[in-house]
């Protein structure tokens, strides 16, 4: 008999992020909120005279005042935000806010964006080109956004454990089916057991490798290329928590919201010869769940896809499609609600034989279609560019 199972509810493990002034404007402004405990008879809220003597330094701009009352207990950050900016582009001293009440309670529906941050006792830095503010709330402030940056660097212990109970966009096309053999078994079985070791053949071993060793090299070259700037961001998950399960590391990130998009990377080991691959002509279909995925989690509209070898690179453009990601979805979550979690549950109770039951067949019955559908999407992605020895070639 299959154990029933529960969507789990949003995690609460938080990790420090930075964030630019757009992305905490654009979420705090949309978070959810809750009023704060009432104060007793005795106590009053701060008038706006106090408000406003928040930083001596802060000349040019005017006084912080809540429209038609003093600093209330229910004034939100959201208002905060607002009320300091625009901040004059000349200005460029650093402002420093103290909570001193538990002014801002966030609902507890949905802190799963990225990786939440927790700012109680500490302070959160939000950065933008003009300036730097400063929040040190005394009541406990818990931030969940779009963040552009991450304090966990990837392949590091705490990388690993975020990854571990999630299913990542790395591993799409093995969960989708791309794949012969036992490769949606194998993955069935890591998320299942935990098991630590991979099981990777030597030449997948090899080929990883290389990928990890000339990262950096090949970002550095895409940079020099396009003249873009690339960030960073370590870990990604799903910003509704009902899409918690799913979790990406980006290999960059390319600008700001609204508009911002990814950076994918991809070394080719070229069946062992590495040193005499060239770049792609066009896009691996195989690779399409995973670019696909990106966006989903982050929220964004566009790829870049950037192929590296020793003897040039290409770029490809690759734009959102969300009839796709209905597709697929429905396939991870089958392998993932009805796979993976009921055997995770059995495993806890001791039942390891009756989990192997929930093992998944090597293709999903909608593999075939999905497939089909990435090699469609892949042959439409736009070559950007081309640098064979040198020779950087732009396409319009």
């Amino acid at each position: 008999m299959r154990a029933a199972v529960r969507a789990p509810p949003p995690h609460s493990c938080y990790s420090r992020r930075r964030a630019t002034l757009l992305d905490a404007r654009y979420v705090l402004g949309h978070m959810p909120q809750r009023r704060a405990p009432p104060r007793t008879a005795g106590l009053r809220a701060p008038p706006a005279a106090a408000a406003a003597s928040v930083s001596a330094s802060f000349r040019r701009t005017p006084p912080l005042r809540v429209a038609g009352r003093a600093a209330c207990p229910a004034a939100s950050v959201p208002y905060l935000f607002r009320t300091l900016l625009p901040i004059p582009t000349a200005f460029r001293s650093t402002v420093r806010v103290r909570l001193t009440s538990p002014a801002f309670l966030p609902s507890r529906r949905n802190f799963e964006g990225y990786i939440p941050q927790s700012c109680s006792g500490s302070s959160l830095q939000i950065y933008s080109q003009s300036s730097l503010l400063s929040l040190s709330p005394s009541s406990a402030l818990v931030v969940s956004s779009q963040l552009n940056s991450s304090d966990v660097a990837q392949r590091s212990e705490e990388w690993f454990a975020l990854r571990k109970d999630k299913l990542t966009t790395s591993t799409f096309s093995t969960a989708l089916g791309f794949w012969a053999g036992n490769r949606r078994s194998e993955l069935w079985s890591e998320k299942v057991f935990g098991s630590t070791e991979i099981k990777l053949e030597d030449a997948a071993r090899s080929a990883m490798n290389w990928g990890t060793v000339n990262e950096s090299v090949a970002i550095e070259q895409y940079t020099s290329i396009t003249g873009r700037s690339v960030g960073s961001l370590g870990f990604a998950v799903h910003t509704d928590a009902n899409f918690g399960w799913l979790g990406a590391s980006p290999d960059g990130v390319l600008g700001c919201d609204p508009d911002g998009g990814i950076l994918e990377v991809k070394c080719p080991f070229n069946k062992g010869k590495p040193e005499l691959a060239l770049p792609w002509r066009a896009m691996p279909y195989y690779y399409m769940p995973q670019v696909q995925g990106l966006m989903e989690i982050m929220g964004r509209d566009w790829v870049e896809l950037y192929c590296w070898t020793p003897n040039g690179s290409s770029v490809f453009r690759v734009p959102r499609d969300r009839g796709y990601w209905e597709l697929i979805h429905e396939v991870l979550r089958d392998f993932w609600w009805g796979n993976v979690m009921p055997a995770r549950e059995l495993v806890l109770l001791g039942k390891e034989a009756e989990a192997r039951s929930f093992e998944p067949q090597p293709k999903h019955r909608l593999t075939n279609l999905v497939i089909f559908r990435s090699r469609k999407l892949a042959s439409e992605a736009k070559l950007l560019c081309k640098d064979i020895g040198g020779h950087v070639e732009f396409f319009p």
